[in-house]
């Protein structure tokens, strides 16, 4: 028996491809890793990966906040 699951081919740097093979540890979304820049996701995971990519490197980037200017009189 054949069995058919929808998936999507996700291209990415491999830095991105190790933080979705991270992911994947608790979700388990991924169908085929394929090589170096490719992965085979399930396509109802997608926004959901997405999503998580989004929030890590958001979290992950510096964020320099502006002060207001010191008025010294």
């Amino acid at each position: 028996m054949v069995k058919v699951i929808k998936g999507v081919l996700l291209q990415c740097d491999p830095t991105v491809k190790q933080v979705i093979l991270n992911l994947d540890e608790r979700d388990h979304f991924i169908i085929e890793d394929l090589d170096e820049t490719h992965v085979f996701v399930e396509a109802s995971c997608v926004e959901k990966v997405k999503k998580s990519l989004e929030d890590l490197l958001e979290e992950n980037t510096y964020k320099f906040e502006s002060q207001p200017p010191n008025n010294k009189d």
